[in-house]
């Protein structure tokens, strides 16, 4: 048997690359995509912070003027200056709106259920009940003007009804609002004794 030098050579050569292939060029394939994924994430993970880091100035702002918003609507105050404030609201919008402030007076509070333990609210309650006579469209405006007094107010109509009137007035009409005043918490209150 003849051995031809030239194809045993070829073969020997063609051995070698696949060799090489298999046991060298394969595995540092794996680890060269391992390394790319990784690069990728870590790439994300770059622009997602930067991203963040962008926002940064305006949650700035926005936490700036959220605290300017609730330094306006003064919740820190005393119960008293609270419902003093809103008062002065109250007063405020019967004379700009033309209506009349039927009456103004405490709400009763809501009992608690009994038994149960109930956490210390961040905000408390001062709950009034406020009636306006006037014109439908002056009542109206003159609920959103309570609404957007300085007092943080949770205002709610409890009954609207027709108003007496003198033959040739216009109609008007009584609403009934109930209204909760919200203000911090005094921690050292426990809470069922903060109910108005």
């Amino acid at each position: 048997m003849t051995v031809d030098v030239s194809r045993t050579g070829a073969f020997i050569a063609l051995s070698i690359v696949l060799a090489g292939y298999v046991l060298i060029y394969r595995p540092l394939e794996a680890v060269a995509m391992q390394r790319y994924a990784a690069l990728d994430d870590a790439r994300a993970t770059l622009v997602r912070s930067v991203g963040l880091a962008n926002d940064i100035p305006a949650l700035e702002r926005e936490r700036r003027r959220r605290e300017e918003q609730v330094r306006r609507l003064h919740v820190g105050e005393r119960r008293e200056a609270v419902v003093e404030r809103f008062l002065r609201t109250v007063a405020g919008v019967s004379g700009r709106d033309a209506v009349a402030v039927e009456s103004v007076a405490a709400a009763l509070a809501q009992p608690l259920p009994a038994g149960r333990s109930t956490p210390v609210p961040v905000l408390e309650g001062v709950s009034l009940d406020v009636t306006l006579r006037g014109r439908y469209g002056d009542v109206i405006r003159a609920a959103r003007d309570l609404n957007a007094g300085d007092a943080v107010a949770r205002i709610t109509l409890g009954t609207l009804g027709t108003a007496q009137t003198r033959p040739g007035d216009r109609p008007q009409l009584n609403a009934a609002f109930h209204v909760t005043l919200l203000r911090e918490a005094d921690d050292a209150t426990p809470a069922p004794a903060r109910a108005l």
